[in-house]
């Protein structure tokens, strides 16, 4: 029979898998008190939860919303980070985390969508540049272009003026010269 804890901890992982973007498996073991607040603290910045779970509830969970790949990245004593936000962002956090605090956690794998990544894929994903960060040189590369094609059309007009401009100092210098 289960426990009303039970249930409500499958209920809460149930709502966060359904919606999560990715979930990432960690090996939490010996890893200090302080040192996992400041992580957690990190993955909340970015928009994702580290949560501890037993492996049987987390199945349930993961059945109950419809994410059986998650099941294929439970083994042993697993803590998640589930994030609906950026998953490059979430995923860049838990590494520099990890790094930072010379942490001696495993990453055990993770899933994106409904794919399942390895742990080097994982690594790939977390050195991507944020989605900020790319929207910012889409926009970058598109504006080039325009750009180019502005200073190409102005170029004519530019070099008319400059020579109007310097004629005309010509003059103003030819008549100051011619009237002393």
């Amino acid at each position: 029979m289960p426990t009303e804890r039970k249930v409500k901890e499958v209920e809460a992982l149930t709502e966060r898998f359904s919606s999560a973007s990715m979930v990432i498996a960690t090996d939490y073991r010996g890893i200090p008190v302080q040192s996992m607040d400041r992580l957690r603290r990190s993955l909340r910045e970015k928009g994702a939860h580290y949560r501890v779970a037993k492996n049987t509830l987390a199945r349930i969970a993961a059945d109950r919303a419809g994410r059986p790949e998650i099941k294929q990245i439970v083994a042993g004593p697993c803590a998640y980070v589930i994030t609906d936000g950026d998953a490059a962002a979430a995923a860049a956090a838990l590494t520099a985390g990890i790094r930072a605090e010379r942490l001696g956690m495993a990453v055990l794998g993770a899933v994106l969508g409904k794919e399942v990544l390895s742990t080097g894929r994982l690594e790939q994903l977390a050195s991507l540049p944020g989605r900020e960060e790319l929207l910012a040189q889409l926009l970058a590369r598109m504006n080039a272009p325009i750009t180019g094609l502005v200073a190409v059309l102005s170029a004519p007009l530019r070099g008319l003026a400059t020579v109007l401009q310097r004629r005309a100092e010509q003059l103003a210098a030819g008549t100051t010269a011619g009237a002393s």
